[in-house]
């Protein structure tokens, strides 16, 4: 097992997701241009459960990890394609993170290194892109995916490597913060279209156009939410529903949802329209902090120091009971209030559930609305759009 660590908030475009595993003790969570001879370990063994859900040709199934020890980590089981070949491999375990832009495969996964690499000025392309917990370096490839069972799109897709020596103009942004073996890749669907990374030419760590930025010209290159590339009327947003509402005492033991593509037009849900950095305002225990509803993260992370927080392998969560409430507003003066619970984390984890819609833990200046504000039994969404294509504000959609 990794080394114990505290969780980390989820958040917006080049911040982070969260997961922390839980196996008898708390461990922490976190490819590839060239083909091989034989097929790499994979990261997570787990397959895809028996579907309990139906969907429609716009939907997919959101299911608990089947990676043993993960708690609150909604994924899907991604088709993905060799471009223009018969050669697809269907790639259980990767993360739904409304958190984060960009599709990112684990160099693990046995058909990452298959993919070919994105050629720029006669080199191959890398990127790194950063998280609050570090960064991910390695190729950018090309890819053909099926979101639900819309026409295959192909997309660049960064492999996630972390043998491979990174650029000091990327190490800069902390550790390497590779995903596996929790999962097998990040779907981010979050707003603006591309994900704003550093792009290198070649391995050498030289940085394209001298920024590491990519020109309007050259970003069809750039890793991308692949949900804006789908037909008009699909790629305007996403929801996630289905989710039971998990008790707050005991939780579930493994849960399954929707993942809908298209917000349409009249979805009975509040509009909160972010400030351009992507945050909302929460109004909560006497403060207004900078607030986010982040699938990525597997708790409350929020600003509470009165709540008990544990110490020892579940250090970073509450160990204390709260009933809380706050206020979540958008630019656009839309509000509405959020009421949710903290129960002690021993109590939940002592369960042998993998699923709780109670677990927090403490976040300085922030209110991160993680995976338990989705297992509530509500409908909870992002929608952005033409004017958040390339920069700006989108929205989060609650009841």
């Amino acid at each position: 097992m990794m080394e114990p660590i505290a969780p980390r908030s989820g958040a917006l475009r080049l911040r982070c997701f969260l997961v922390v595993t839980i196996l008898f003790v708390l461990s922490g969570c976190g490819g590839g241009g060239s083909s091989s001879s034989t097929a790499p370990t994979p990261s997570c063994s787990g397959g895809t459960p028996a579907t309990l859900l139906s969907t429609s040709s716009n939907q997919m199934l959101v299911y608990q990890s089947t990676c043993q020890g993960l708690v609150n980590t909604p994924v899907v089981t991604l088709k993905i394609c060799v471009p223009n070949t018969t050669n697809c491999e269907d790639v259980p375990n990767v993360l739904v993170d409304i958190g984060s832009t960009g599709l990112r495969l684990s160099h693990t996964v046995s058909i990452a290194g298959q993919l070919p690499q994105e050629q720029l000025s006669g080199q191959g392309l890398f990127e790194c892109y950063a998280f609050v917990s570090g960064y991910n370096y390695g190729p950018v490839v090309s890819a053909q995916i099926t979101l639900g069972n819309e026409s295959a799109l192909t997309v660049p897709v960064q492999i996630s490597n972390s043998s491979l020596s990174a650029p000091t103009s990327c190490s800069n942004n902390g550790p390497s913060a590779p995903f596996q073996p929790d999962y097998n890749g990040i779907l981010g669907l979050l707003f603006p279209q591309y994900d704003d990374g550093i792009y290198y030419n070649g391995s050498g760590g030289s940085l394209v156009n001298g920024t590491g930025t990519l020109s309007t010209s050259q970003q069809t290159l750039e890793v991308q939410n692949p949900v804006f590339l789908l037909p008009t009327g699909y790629n305007n947003g996403v929801l996630l529903s289905g989710f039971p509402n998990v008790p707050t005492s005991t939780g579930e033991s493994n849960v399954q949802g929707v993942l809908t593509f298209g917000v349409g037009t009249s979805s009975g849900l509040t509009s909160l329209e972010t400030h351009s950095d992507g945050y909302i305002d929460a109004t909560y225990n006497t403060q207004t902090l900078p607030a986010f509803f982040d699938t990525g993260s597997n708790g409350l992370f929020i600003d509470n120091a009165t709540i008990t927080q544990c110490t020892g392998n579940l250090a970073g969560f509450f160990c204390g009971n709260a009933n809380q409430s706050a206020t979540l507003a958008g630019t656009n003066s839309q509000s509405v209030t959020f009421s949710f619970f903290i129960v002690d984390a021993q109590t939940l984890f002592s369960t042998g559930n993998n699923d709780f819609s109670s677990l927090g833990g403490f976040a300085p200046d922030a209110f991160d609305a993680g995976f338990p504000a989705f297992l509530t039994g509500k409908t909870i969404g992002v929608s952005w759009g033409i004017d958040v294509n390339l920069t700006g504000a989108g929205y989060f959609l609650y009841p």
